[in-house]
Formats: C-alpha cells, sequence, structure tokens
C-alpha cells in the first residue's frame, strides 16, 4: 500500500502547493539556493506544502510547470514528503532550525489561515463577513478564536447576531471543497488586504517598542527621526502611552491595573516614579494596601534604574492589555489641554 496520498488535479492545488512542486522539481541543491532569498514566513509555507504533498502524478508536474513557462514532460513523477523538505532545507539552514522548522509544521504551529484571521482588526474582519450569507459567516467563526468571535459578533448588528449564533449552534462538517473555496476567499478578500496595512501595523509595533526603550534613549532616537521622518515619528509619538500617562488614569482603572503584577514589579515601578505620579498610584489603594505597598519599598533599599524601567514597562503594558479587552479606558492624548477659540 502507498503511504503517500496521490495529488491529480492541478486545478485544486494552492499556490505553495504548486510552488513546492516546482521547488522538488529543482532538486535539493538549486532548490535551496533559491530558498535563501524568501522570507521566513514564505519559507513555512513551502515547507508545509512538501511535508504533506505525498505522491504527484507526472502529468500534474507538467501542467504546473506550464504555468511557470517551463517545458517538464520527461521529468516524470515526484514525491513530497518530511525527509524532501528536510534536504531543501538543511542546504542553507543549521539542522537545530531545519528541525525546529519541521517539529512546528508537524505539530501544527506556524502559519495557519485561522490564527492570522483572529488577530485581524475587528472592523476589517466584520467588513468583509457582512457580505456573506449568514452560514458562511457561521463556519468562518466557528474556525477563529473565541475573543475574535467576541469582537466581531457586535459589529453584525443584532438580528445576524442571532441567526448567526443559531447556526453556529447546529453546524455541519463543510464538504472538502467548500471549505477550500472559503479559505481561498478569506485568503484573497481578507489576508491579502490586510498585507496592504503593513505600514499601520509596523506603526503599532513601534509604538510598543519604543514605550519600552529607555527614556534617553528613546529621545536621542526621536530627535534624529523628526528630522528624518517628522510626519512618521511624530504619528508614532501620539500612539505612545508612557508610565507616566498612567497618572491621568482613573483610580478605579488603575487599580485594576496594579492587580495586573506580581512580585515586586509594583514597588519597583514606583520607586523611580515622580512623586506626582507615586502619590497618584497611592491613592487609588485602600489605606491597608497603601501602607504595605509603602513599607515594600522602604524595604527594598537602592535599585537599579534598569530594572525600575523594566518594571515600568510591564505595569503600561498590562494597562494597554487591558485597554484593548475593553476593560478599562486609557486618557486621550489631548485629554486636559486647553480649547482655543
Amino acid at each position: 500500500m502507498n503511504q503517500f496520498a496521490t495529488i491529480r488535479r492541478a486545478q485544486r492545488l494552492t499556490g505553495p502547493e504548486k510552488t513546492a512542486i516546482l521547488f522538488l522539481c529543482l532538486g535539493e541543491e538549486r532548490g535551496s539556493k533559491l530558498m535563501q532569498e524568501l522570507k521566513s514566513s514564505e519559507i513555512s509555507k513551502i515547507t508545509r506544502a512538501i511535508t504533506a504533498m505525498g505522491e504527484v502524478q507526472s502529468d500534474i508536474v507538467e501542467e504546473v510547470m506550464r504555468e511557470f513557462g517551463q517545458k517538464f514532460s520527461n521529468y516524470g513523477g515526484i514525491v513530497g514528503s518530511v525527509e524532501a523538505a528536510r534536504g531543501l532545507l538543511k542546504g542553507f539552514l543549521p539542522e537545530d532550525r531545519v528541525d525546529s522548522i519541521l517539529e512546528e509544521i508537524e505539530s501544527g504551529v506556524g502559519d495557519n489561515l485561522w490564527e492570522e484571521l483572529s488577530k485581524l482588526d475587528e472592523k476589517m474582519f466584520a467588513d468583509y463577513l457582512r457580505k456573506e450569507h449568514n452560514q458562511t459567516v457561521a463556519v468562518i467563526l466557528a474556525k477563529v478564536t473565541p475573543d475574535a468571535v467576541a469582537r466581531v459578533l457586535p459589529l453584525m448588528g443584532e438580528d445576524r447576531t442571532i441567526d448567526i449564533i443559531e447556526r453556529m449552534v447546529s453546524i455541519e462538517v463543510l464538504p472538502p471543497d467548500s471549505m477550500a473555496a472559503i479559505e481561498e476567499s478569506l485568503r484573497r478578500e481578507v489576508l491579502a488586504k490586510a498585507g496592504n496595512n503593513a505600514e499601520a501595523e509596523a506603526e503599532k509595533q513601534l509604538v510598543k517598542v519604543f514605550n519600552k526603550l529607555d527614556t534617553k534613549m528613546f529621545e536621542g532616537i526621536a530627535k534624529q527621526l523628526e528630522k528624518n521622518i517628522p510626519e512618521k515619528i511624530r504619528s508614532i509619538k501620539q500612539k505612545m502611552f508612557v508610565f507616566d500617562d498612567l497618572g491621568k488614569v482613573p483610580a478605579n482603572a488603575l487599580a485594576k491595573v496594579m492587580r495586573e503584577v506580581s512580585g515586586n514589579t509594583l514597588p519597583m515601578a514606583l520607586r523611580g516614579a515622580e512623586k506626582e505620579v507615586r502619590d497618584h498610584f497611592l491613592n487609588a489603594l485602600p489605606a491597608r494596601s497603601r501602607d504595605m505597598l509603602q513599607d515594600e519599598m522602604k524595604a527594598m533599599g537602592p535599585v537599579k534604574s534598569k530594572d525600575v524601567k523594566k518594571a515600568q514597562s510591564d505595569l503600561v503594558e498590562a494597562a494597554v492589555q487591558l485597554a484593548e479587552a475593553g476593560d478599562i479606558e486609557l486618557p486621550d492624548e489631548d485629554e486636559g489641554e486647553e480649547m482655543m477659540e
């Protein structure tokens, strides 16, 4: 009995599968050199396709090669497998990295349509779903994370939400062809468009990075960036939320932030805080908790600035996560500024 499934219809192949066939035809040496020119995410997709492909008949190989403008009619069949992928990867990656990539694929970790959709901006995701039939929406939402469903459903309207939930409760398994069509549409219509927002995502990432940098280091970097890319750095700075901004967070919300950290994070962060900010934290606590925190701070002795910065960064991250979850609201950049007539 053949241990491999056989691929017989080229029109059912995905882009990564067709690319995988090309790499297998190139062989280990040439395929490895070509893979070095690809991004890690692309390598992962192609490797995943190779490991799961199995046997590919020669007529399918010919049809795929025709798309690349080449003639491989006399090449014969090829076989995709874990070992075939390993042979390609080991030509330019260390052995431990090859093992790591294959372990990720075999365990189902890594590139995943549903994981990527779950991380999307809910407005963008909802815009796509509104165009689809409720049964299709139910199938899609049954695959993404509960957090993503909770963010998207409120944007669908009450009537549609009720119908979608009813369909999710009684959902049936779709035929493979139907599921494949939905997945292809999601990749083309949703993830491809989301990729066009790469600049916005990069900006979000930089906001998080800058929030974690030492203040003096950031000020030095920002000074030069303001000369080179003034508009972009101004936009990033407007989105930044730093430790001192916690001094503007209402007491009840600040109490939630403090409960999110453990150990000596809170006393360490306050040891390096400005008096006004420190007092705001202390006033947000009940008298007994406030006294205990002050005792902890006194007992710490001298502390390193890098430890203070790390603790303050942890508190900022906790506040941002609570805000993203809708548990608290962070102050706006312009809050408290005087309005001019």
